[in-house]
C-alpha cells in the first residue's frame, strides 16, 4: 500500500515538473507535494495551505509564482480525471449493483455533477476567461488595483503552462491516468486482502467514493469518521460486508496519516535548511 501511494506521488509530481518551466529534481518535487499534502490533511485550509505550501518548497529551484502557476495546471488535469474516474464508478454502481433508492439517488447526483464540472473544464480550455481578475477588478476599491494586475500574470502563467500541445500534454495525461490505475489496484488489494473479494468492479465503486469523500469534505482534516462510515455504508449497500467497508477506510486513514507525518517531518527539515542558509548568507555577506 505504502508502494502504490508513493508512485502516485511520483506521478503527480512528474506531471507537475512535465508543466513547468523551473524543473526541480524528481525527488524534491516528490518531497514538496507530500510536505504539501501533509500541511493540506491536517489543517482545515485544504488546498489553500497545500498547494501553496508546494510551491514555496521548491523556491531554490524557481520563482514560487511560476512554480504555482504551473501547480496549478496541473490540478487542473488532474480534477478533470477526477471527474472522469467518479463518472465511471457512479454508472458501474448504478449498471451493475442493486442499490436501493437514496443510494442510488446519491450515485446520480455525484455523477451528474462530475458531468456538470467536465462540463465547466472544457469551457475554462477553450475560453482561459480571467474569472478572478475580472472579478476583482469590478471591487471599486483603488488598493486592489496592483493585486488585480498580479492575479491576472498569474491566470496567465496558468494558461500558459496549461496550454502546451503534444507531448508534454500526452505526459502529464499519462500521469494522470497511472495515477488512478494505481490507486484502483490499492483499493483492490486491500479490499481482497480484507474480504477476500476478488471482483475489481466493487473496488472500482468503493475507490471513486473516496474520490468523492475528498471533494466534499476536503476542509475536515483527515476526513475524520467520515471515509470509515461512509465506505462502510456503501460496503454494505452493493451487497459486501460492512466491516470489511470500515476497514478498507480505516487503513486508507491510517495510510494519509503515516504519509502526513513524513510530509511534516521533510517540510520541517526543509525550512531548517532555509534557515541554515540565510543564516550562512549573513555571515558571509558581515565578514
Amino acid at each position: 500500500i505504502f508502494a502504490l501511494s508513493f508512485l502516485r506521488f511520483v506521478l503527480r509530481s512528474y506531471a507537475w515538473m512535465t508543466l513547468t518551466a523551473h524543473a526541480a529534481p524528481l525527488a524534491a518535487a516528490v518531497a514538496a507535494t507530500i510536505s504539501g499534502d501533509a500541511l493540506g490533511n491536517v489543517t482545515p485550509l485544504g488546498l489553500a495551505a497545500s498547494e501553496p505550501a508546494k510551491a514555496f518548497y521548491l523556491r531554490r529551484y524557481g520563482n514560487p509564482a511560476d512554480l504555482l502557476a504551473s501547480l496549478t495546471a496541473e490540478n487542473f488535469f488532474y480534477s478533470v480525471s477526477v471527474a472522469i474516474y467518479i463518472v465511471i464508478g457512479g454508472i458501474c454502481m448504478l449498471e451493475y449493483f442493486p442499490v436501493d433508492a437514496s443510494v442510488r439517488r446519491a450515485g446520480i447526483v455525484a455523477t451528474a455533477a462530475m458531468m456538470v464540472v467536465l462540463g465547466a473544464a472544457a469551457w475554462l480550455a477553450q475560453r482561459q476567461p480571467a474569472l478572478v481578475s475580472g472579478a476583482l477588478a469590478r471591487v471599486p476599491f483603488a488598493r486592489l488595483r496592483a493585486l488585480v494586475e498580479r492575479v491576472r500574470v498569474f491566470e496567465q502563467r496558468m494558461y500558459d503552462a496549461a496550454g502546451h500541445r503534444g507531448s508534454r500534454l500526452a505526459v502529464v495525461a499519462a500521469c494522470e491516468l497511472a495515477f488512478h490505475v494505481l490507486s484502483l489496484l490499492e483499493c483492490w488489494m486491500t479490499f481482497w486482502l480484507l474480504t477476500g473479494v476478488t471482483a475489481l468492479l466493487p473496488a472500482l465503486v468503493l475507490d471513486a467514493f473516496g474520490r468523492v469523500v475528498n471533494i466534499v469534505f476536503k476542509s475536515l482534516p483527515f476526513r475524520v469518521g467520515v471515509e470509515e462510515s461512509g465506505t462502510a455504508v456503501l460496503a454494505q449497500a452493493i451487497g459486501y460486508a460492512r466491516d470489511g467497508g470500515f476497514l478498507l477506510g480505516l487503513i486508507r486513514k491510517a495510510r494519509v496519516i503515516a504519509w502526513a507525518a513524513v510530509g511534516l517531518v521533510l517540510w520541517a527539515r526543509n525550512a531548517g535548511a532555509a534557515t541554515d542558509a540565510r543564516s550562512s548568507a549573513r555571515s558571509s555577506t558581515a565578514s
